[in-house]
């Protein structure tokens, strides 16, 4: 394999050059500089819009699904007084209140 190898480089460099390499880099370069823009051109935004309604809508399917509702359940009364997070139960009023 290797003599292979020597065999096809000592040919390509034997070979005679049939086109202009002198601006080869420059043509790279301005090649890759003008492939730097925007990777969705003008459309930049309606893919983001697009990804955006996505997500919102996975997440509301996911919430549906795992059965998460936004609004607490109203309390009874007497449910009320005792909870942690109302401002008038004993334990919140005894010890110097929120």
């Amino acid at each position: 394999m290797a003599e292979n190898v020597d065999f096809l480089l000592h040919r390509l460099k034997t070979a005679r050059i049939d086109r202009d390499l002198s601006r080869v880099e420059a043509d790279v370069r301005r090649r890759i500089a003008t492939k730097r823009g925007d990777a969705f051109g003008a459309h930049g935004w309606q893919v983001q819009l697009a990804v955006s309604c996505a997500a919102l809508f996975v997440g509301l399917a996911i919430a549906q699904l795992a059965g998460y509702v936004p609004m607490p359940r109203p309390l009874n009364s007497e449910l009320v007084v005792l909870s942690d997070d109302s401002a008038m139960a004993p334990s919140v009023r005894l010890e110097g209140g929120i």
